[in-house]
């Protein structure tokens, strides 16, 4: 097992662990015993939920234009329909 910042020659597994032995269907898990190990892995996770975030902002407000034209375009839709039919 490697201890926190050193390489003891053992392979990481990264968050998920080794899959164990053939047909086990449980992966081990190994826990570090210093938590800082795992500064690097959560800097990493929220830097891609941060950008993740702003894609989602972005996408939002480059679609608002167009999802307002459907719900304009849904609204003359019924009410030509309501017109048409009655």
């Amino acid at each position: 097992m490697n201890s926190p910042g050193r390489d003891n020659g053992d392979h990481s597994y990264g968050s998920f662990g080794d899959p164990g032995p053939e047909g086990s269907g449980f992966p081990v898990v190994v826990v570090p015993d210093d938590i800082s190990a795992l500064d690097d892995e959560v800097r990493a996770y929220r830097r891609e939920v941060a950008r993740a975030r702003a894609r989602a902002k972005c996408r939002s407000a480059l679609t608002r234009p167009f999802r307002a034209l459907a719900g304009l375009g849904r609204r003359v839709g019924h009410a030509l329909r309501f017109l048409v039919f009655w």
